[in-house]
């Protein structure tokens, strides 16, 4: 294992009525079933897939609900994006989910952390005690920690987005979705790919796979990639920078058994997330603009090179020593047994990591090193066959330990906190998922899961505090005054649920309703005893939705409106909790109602047209969001302030965190048929989001504007489909774009601000070929 030396790191408030609003989806759900059916005369493409070449939409094969089915048959919300997809939008990294889903959001903005937001709900912290609201699963193996998710991204066969609460099938924290990552298995075949990708900002990728039939009965695959790109931001942070390889052995003995051996490891290097500095425009000499303004001409200025923006204000500016280094590791078995009475899975599995970053704030630094492990194994019983009653039925276990430094230091060296973090934790569950089929074409389903989870913690905490005087001297071992020595245990447990209907209206039109429940798991932070933990936060779900195909399978039409009533939400924010003991706690301090609609459509205009559009739209708002804190936020907050001290911020009635209203995607490839049989081809992506609020600061230097980025390409593909080359540009109006905003207001008297934005335009040139 990688060892990373300490050294390192130390240099609209409207009423709505829900009833309206389910009566208007069933009513167009209705009226889609009854569209007549349109022919349109089709010729096949030689470079189209078999799907395409018949003149219709193809399947997408899904395995969102534990068991194999076509998406259009999938009950749920689902997005499914497919390898070549993926390549085409280029994502290499974490943050790059966010443009595969209306209603998605990928936020990062220190170190290896990555938080994501599906319909309203979103992890609201982030520390080695943290939990995701989002289960991410690597070929069905659920990765515990969200620092480890980087280095994935490369020979896929799809990647799933599941959204709303899946807390029967999935399990903890799982409250606002999960996402399905599935690479590419072994086939009985020899072959290959390799695929390149240069353009500006000095990008350099390049991967492949090789794909070996040892014998009829043993196949392997080995997939790796390399990524390079220098940073947007002028400090040099905002990279992308890593390696990663996966090799899978595939053994079938007999056709009724499969066993499959995966290993994977992967880096991550460069110098990690950046921002620059945002302020009221009023605050900015010379600046006459209202509202908030960059501090510098170029957005993209970092913070490393905005020191006037300290000195001015008497704090020390920031030093550009930031890093990431992370190693990754994974080893799983996958063995799968057809017997009469269904498909017999189980998947064992062992990760680790051992990471390191350094990481610098508008007002503070953090050096943090995790090495997180986990051991993993689920036993799941999936009926393989056509009759009435199709079922799950599962056992679950996972052990998890993290050991974790961290250190928090003020710019003005007046504050400094240095973390202990030794937490351990296991958790079983039971669970099954049943459909029947009443008729033909009405079926009913239920599903329940148990789950037991118990955490400990062994952790220590020193502090310096120095509000007035000198500047203390900070010593690199465990330093200063040992504020907290946090030894407890905590357990809990929970029953999720879930209930559905479904009817095929037409043959290639399907209703449904749903009613599902999931819970995030609770845990701990660093406080006195009997004010260190939190408890689980909980979601219940309503969705009705419709999925359809209408003209001869030429246009795909998929709704759900959704509403959602989440409790004991988990929110992380600055509190003085005992003399010289400034930190960083979690509570559950807030809850939230949600209601909305998603649409996504696909048509195929002709042989070699296809344009596509998604729309998601949510009204959302916290019932209940109040903290108290040692400083508020700034004036501009929509927040109510009370008197200090401490001081109370109550955010109660607005919209929550990372929640844009309006989220319109579309898209659009057109092909056009060569004399020699290839193609050339021109695609598009566009995505619009409406303003929202990245932090729970709520003023008007935080807030994301509204946005629109643009994707356009133009290739070549050779007559057999094996040779492909297309030209790139990614945010071809150069949109500015806010993804997150940070502002410590414990740390920074000046209110400084920092947001996190990104990638400017870029452009370049992929090749790939198969062989």
């Amino acid at each position: 294992m990688a060892t990373i030396f300490w050294c390192q790191l130390i240099r609209d408030g409207e009423e709505f009525c829900m009833t309206k609003m389910l009566f208007a989806s069933v009513s167009f759900a209705v009226l889609c079933t009854m569209l007549p059916t349109i022919g349109y005369a089709q010729d096949t493409g030689p470079s189209a897939d078999p799907a395409s070449a018949e003149g219709r939409l193809g399947d997408i094969i899904v395995t969102a609900q534990r068991r194999s089915e076509d998406l259009q048959s999938a009950a749920l919300a689902i997005t499914a994006v497919s390898g070549e997809d993926l390549m085409d939008r280029g994502v290499t990294q974490v943050e790059d989910l966010g443009i595969l889903s209306p209603g998605f959001q990928v936020n990062t903005s220190a170190g290896p952390y990555a938080t994501f937001s599906v319909r309203s709900i979103s992890s609201l912290s982030g520390n080695a005690f943290a939990d995701s609201a989002v289960a991410v699963n690597l070929d069905g193996v659920y990765l515990a920690t969200p620092t480890v998710l980087h280095g994935l991204y490369y020979d896929l066969e799809r990647i799933e987005i599941l959204k709303g609460p899946q807390g029967t099938l999935y399990g903890r924290n799982a409250t606002a979705g999960a996402i399905n990552i599935i690479p590419r298995r072994p086939e009985f075949r020899n072959g290959g790919n390799a695929n390149l990708m240069v353009g500006n900002l000095d990008r350099f990728n390049i991967g492949g796979a090789l794909n070996l039939a040892v014998s009829d009965t043993v196949a392997l695959r080995v997939a790796g990639q390399r990524v390079r790109r220098d940073g947007y931001m002028s400090d040099g942070a905002s990279d992308d920078n890593g390696e990663a390889i996966r090799a899978s052995l595939l053994f079938e003995p007999t056709p009724e058994l499969s066993i499959l051996i995966t290993g994977d490891y992967a880096h991550q290097g460069g110098v990690g997330p950046g921002a620059t500095i945002r302020k009221e425009c009023a605050n900015i000499p010379g600046n006459t603009q209202t509202g908030a303004c960059f501090v510098a001409d170029d957005p993209y200025t970092g913070i490393a090179d905005l020191a006037e923006q300290y000195t001015s204000v008497g704090e020390a500016p920031p030093t550009q020593n930031q890093f990431i280094e992370g190693d990754y590791y994974g080893l799983a078995l996958n063995v799968n047994y057809e017997t009469s009475i269904g498909d017999l899975t189980f998947i064992g599995a062992y990760r680790e990591a051992d990471s390191a970053y350094v990481g610098t704030g508008t007002s503070w630094q953090l050096r943090e090193m995790q090495m997180p492990t986990q051991t993993s194994a689920e036993l799941r019983l999936a009926s393989n066959n056509d009759g009435p009653l199709q079922y799950v039925f599962g056992l679950y276990y996972l052990d998890t330990t993290m050991e974790s430094r961290s250190q928090s230091e003020s710019l003005n060296n007046r504050r400094f906190s240095d973390s202990f973090t030794n937490n351990e934790g296991w958790t079983w569950a039971a669970f099954s998922q049943l459909t029947y089929s009443l008729t033909d074409n009405f079926r009913v389903t239920g599903g329940l899961r148990y789950t037991y989870e118990n955490k400990e913690t062994d952790s220590e905490r020193y502090n310096l505090l120095n509000l007035v005087g000198p500047d203390p001297v900070i010593p690199d071992g465990p330093s200063g005054v040992k504020t907290i020595d946090l030894e407890e245990e905590e357990s809990w447990n929970s029953v999720n649920w879930k209930l559905g209907v479904e009817y095929d209206a037409t043959p290639d039109s399907l209703l449904y309703a749903n009613v599902s429940t999931g819970f995030k798991a609770g845990g701990f932070y660093y406080g006195p005893p009997g004010s260190n933990t939190y408890d689980p936060e909980n979601v219940t779900a309503y969705a009705i939705g419709t999925k359809n195909r209408f003209a001869n399978d030429t246009i795909q039409l998929n709704i759900e409106a959704f509403y959602l009533d989440y409790t004991d939400q988990q929110i992380s924010f600055v509190k003085l909790i005992g003399p010289g003991s400034v930190v960083l706690v979690t509570e559950n301090a807030g809850s939230t109602t949600a209601y909305g609609i998603e649409l996504e459509s696909e048509f195929l205009l002709a042989e070699d047209t296809r344009i596509g559009f998604a729309a998601s739209w949510i009204d959302a708002e916290y019932d209940e969001f109040s903290y108290d804190t040692v400083a508020p936020p700034s004036s501009t907050t929509l927040c109510v302030v009370g008197p200090p001290f401490p001081f109370n911020v109550d955010c109660s009635g607005l919209e929550p965190v990372k929640t844009p209203q309006w989220t319109l995607s579309g898209s659009f490839e057109q092909g056009f048929e060569l004399g020699n049989g290839g193609r050339i081809f021109l695609d598009g992506r566009g995505q619009y989001k409406s303003a929202f609020f990245p932090s729970t600061a709520y003023t008007v230097e935080t807030v994301a504007d509204e946005s629109f980025r643009a994707n356009f390409g133009l290739g070549y593909e050779d007559p057999a489909g094996r040779f492909r080359v297309r030209a790139f540009i990614d945010n071809a109006f150069d949109e500015v774009t806010i993804n997150n905003s940070t502002v410590n207001t414990a740390y920074s008297e000046n209110q400084i601000v920092g947001v996190n934005l990104l990638a400017p335009r870029t452009y370049g040139v992929q090749l790939s070929a198969d062989f």
